[in-house]
């Protein structure tokens, strides 16, 4: 649904640093604390590309370089956001970054050279929101800036809302922006949330425990949180009529979010957020009217989504998208929320492709597969349910699978509880081993959290339904009569690998959800 946004709670980007200090620890049993949270640690190799260096000790009168001894001499991440230009890398050097107030990055990028906010690489970069309840998200990428803030990119930090944050990322009016290898978590609404925004890359992210309103919280702030899904693109906007891919959801692992808000549905009556992820609105019907005559092409692959408490992926008033091997398991926790929401939603959306993924079902009343409203043009190309039916003819035996895709080291959740709130206990996955920082992730080369830690969620046997039973969209007949020259390539960048880089073959490999088999 529609979000509402606060607008003077927007403003400012004071940044107070802090000295470095110790990161937060993921609890591997017993119960889990109330604000959760995953370690990183150090990796591989430090980056090599940095132009400015920023600390949480840093301070404004050094130069932000490394010089000639090896020394650096770091800024504070607002000192060095302002030293930026098209081209800067600033590298964060690992330690605790409180954050009183939205950091807004002053300046944006050029189509040719980003500007880059990311980890150097000698421990978690840990940014940590210390401004309270005041609707305001941790880092703000808007089009109101002094400048332009285009081409933008964030790549391996870890947000910590601490229940009080409204969101972690948020892009708003702009575009170009992408996300790659973060953390987020304990915000009061969306882990990367984004509304009138294009061109637009989530990859690899780790969304954790998100979507909470504090208890006794003011209800004139209040009314701003929650609402939204883990990762949201809400009000698409078509900054051109590019044909290839304008939004990009891939690789991410979202837990444990759910929607606490009194507007808990649209003006149908139907719940849409508190889940994993949501496409949501191609259009922007409030003065003045904003529509999209070339539906921005979207893709969402290779997504692991469990245990929130809304619909695991939605697609909600939204045209020309792309819901390719993704692994859905047991969301739809919230007991609030009505009982046919399903796992993968189609509302009153046109020209929508399902192909290749994983549906297991919480409980029989709540689909794994469900329309609502009035879709047109929606396929659906080889995938599995499993403890509840279609909520729609899914008989053809040649593109639906039944049954249980026996997947590995999955988390529990009793299906036949009473009391609400198994989606607050859900927990991220472990701790991983990342590799380096030298480029953006795509195939596992980089920071990413979600590469090499998903430890559950495969398949543990060549007889479950999902094995090698997938197929390659860009190459199969009907649907590749239906991408662009420019989507099918780009898509193909995305689908050729898994999660975990894994390369997927047709024929060899191709399993349904978001991981593939190891080929000996």
């Amino acid at each position: 649904m529609i979000k509402k946004m606060p607008r003077s709670l927007f403003l400012g980007c004071v940044l107070t640093s802090l000295v470095i200090g110790p990161f937060f620890d993921f609890a591997r049993g017993g119960a889990p604390s109330t604000l959760q949270s995953v370690k990183r640690e150090v990796f591989a190799t430090l980056a090599t590309d940095c132009t400015i260096y920023a600390a949480a000790n840093g301070k404004e009168a050094n130069d932000g370089t490394k010089h000639a001894d090896g020394t650096i001499y770091p800024k504070t991440l607002y000192g060095a956001a302002a030293s930026t230009v098209p081209g800067s890398v600033v590298c964060l050097l690992g330690g605790r970054y409180d954050l009183p107030y939205a950091f807004v990055p002053p300046s944006g990028g050029s189509s040719s050279s980003w500007i880059t906010y990311k980890n150097y690489g000698d421990g978690d970069v840990l940014l940590v929101w210390t401004g309270g309840f005041t609707a305001a998200p941790m880092i703000n990428i808007l089009s109101t800036a002094a400048s332009p803030t285009s081409y933008l990119q964030f790549m391996g930090l870890t947000l910590d809302g601490q229940g009080t944050a409204l969101d972690g990322f948020f892009c708003k009016g702009t575009s170009s922006v992408r996300f790659y290898g973060n953390v987020i978590s304990n915000t009061g609404g969306s882990g990367i949330g984004t509304q009138n925004c294009d061109y637009v890359t989530a990859d690899h992210n780790i969304i954790a425990h998100n979507g909470y309103i504090p208890a006794g919280a003011d209800p004139n702030i209040a009314q701003y949180y929650s609402w939204t899904s883990g990762i949201s693109f809400n009000l698409n906007q078509c900054s051109s009529s590019y044909d290839g891919l304008h939004l990009i959801i891939s690789n991410n692992i979202v837990v444990g979010e759910v929607d606490q808000s009194p507007n808990h549905t649209d003006v149908n009556g139907r719940h849409t957020d508190g889940g994993g992820i949501i496409l949501d609105y191609d259009t922007d019907t409030a003065p003045p009217a904003v529509s999209c005559p070339y539906p921005p092409g979207a893709l969402i692959a290779n997504n692991i989504v469990y245990g929130n408490g809304g619909q695991c992926i939605t697609a909600n008033q939204v045209s020309n998208f792309w819901v390719v091997n993704n692994t859905c398991y047991k969301n739809d926790l919230d007991l609030s929320a009505e009982p046919s929401i399903g796992e993968f939603d189609s509302q009153n959306s046109t020209n929508g492709h399902f192909v290749n993924n994983i549906g297991v079902a919480w409980q029989p009343t709540h689909p794994a597969y469900v329309q609502a409203g009035t879709n047109s043009n929606v396929y659906y190309f080889k995938n599995l349910y499993f403890g509840s039916s279609c909520s729609f003819a899914c008989s053809d035996a040649t593109q639906w699978f039944s049954g249980d895709p026996l997947l590995a080291n999955t988390p529990y959740f009793d299906g036949a509880a009473s009391a609400d709130g198994q989606y607050k206990t859900a927990r991220p996955p472990s701790e991983g081993t990342p590799t380096d920082h030298d480029s953006a992730a795509r195939r596992c080369s980089s920071m990413v959290p979600t590469c090499g830690i998903v430890s559950g969620f495969g398949l543990v046997s060549s007889n479950s339904p999902a094995y090698n039973t997938g197929i390659d969209p860009t190459t199969d007949s009907f649907l590749s009569a239906r991408m662009s020259a420019n989507l099918k390539a780009e898509m193909q960048s995305y689908i050729y690998a898994d999660i975990n880089g894994r390369t997927r073959t047709a024929g060899v490999n191709w399993d349904l959800g978001a991981l593939a088999h190891k080929v000996d």
